[in-house]
């Protein structure tokens, strides 16, 4: 019986490295300095069932403004509304604390964004189609062998916590 199924595999192995395509993804190998697209979807938070639009909040635009970048039916009838993105990333480029926009933030989109920030929405950027992560920290802030989907917008002061 065992020998019959190890047989099996073993005959299925040649099939199984010409499975690598999957229909509607397209693999793309990238060249060294080529720009890898990143948009950005709907901030989400645990704390609360409702998600944000990206751009909802005072943070930077593509020129020209943002644009859908929805690729599939099934994206928008999940509820994602993925858009593009000011960002520019480009593949084996190291790239530090470039500046993207400046802005003075009025008091309400202050207060907005702090109320945000405190009820935990994460950033979810979607780097070649691939969704960001992050790794998750312990309360005394030890890396954990986590991972969750995206990102904080932001932290605050525990002590503080106004």
């Amino acid at each position: 019986m065992t020998r019959t199924i190890m047989t099996a595999l073993l005959m299925a192995l040649p099939l199984c490295h010409s499975f690598h395509y999957m229909p509607g993804i397209k693999p793309h190998s990238f060249s060294i300095d080529e720009e890898v697209t990143m948009k950005v979807n709907a901030m989400t938070s645990i704390h609360t069932q409702i998600p944000k639009g990206y751009y909802s909040l005072p943070f930077c635009k593509p020129t020209g403004g943002p644009k859908m970048a929805s690729e599939n039916l099934g994206e928008f009838l999940t509820g994602n509304k993925i858009m593009s993105s000011a960002y520019h990333i480009n593949m084996l480029r190291e790239t530090y604390c470039t500046i993207l926009c400046q802005s003075t933030l009025q008091k309400k989109e202050a207060i907005s964004l702090k109320a945000h920030i405190k009820y935990g929405y994460h950033h979810n950027w979607i780097i070649d189609n691939l969704p960001s992560a992050a790794i998750g920290l312990s309360e005394n802030g030890m890396k954990q062998r986590h991972y969750a989907g995206g990102f904080p917008i932001g932290f605050m002061n525990k002590k503080k916590r106004k």
